[in-house]
């Protein structure tokens, strides 16, 4: 019995919408790839901006730029994109 609990568990653990921070408004998480300045600083640089769906993370690349995006941006629970 304890098998077959622990297979459910991370069968739905390894499930894309089983997860519980699936695609929530809640907390995100920000970082900076490849550089040792702020997800602020790179933004501000205008560092090309990752966001998968469904995943609370949000990623800055300082070594492609672009167009700064607005600092709250990121702050649209009702847009789902």
């Amino acid at each position: 019995m304890k098998k077959l609990i622990l297979g459910c568990v991370v069968f739905l653990s390894a499930c894309e919408t089983g997860g519980s921070m699936g695609g929530s408004a809640g907390m995100h998480e920000y970082l900076v790839i490849g550089n040792r300045m702020t997800f602020e600083q790179c933004r501000a640089r205008g560092g090309l901006i990752i966001r998968d769906h469904g995943s609370a993370m949000v990623a800055c690349d300082p070594s492609v730029r672009g167009e700064p995006v607005p600092a709250d941006e990121f702050n649209h629970p009702s847009a789902q994109g």
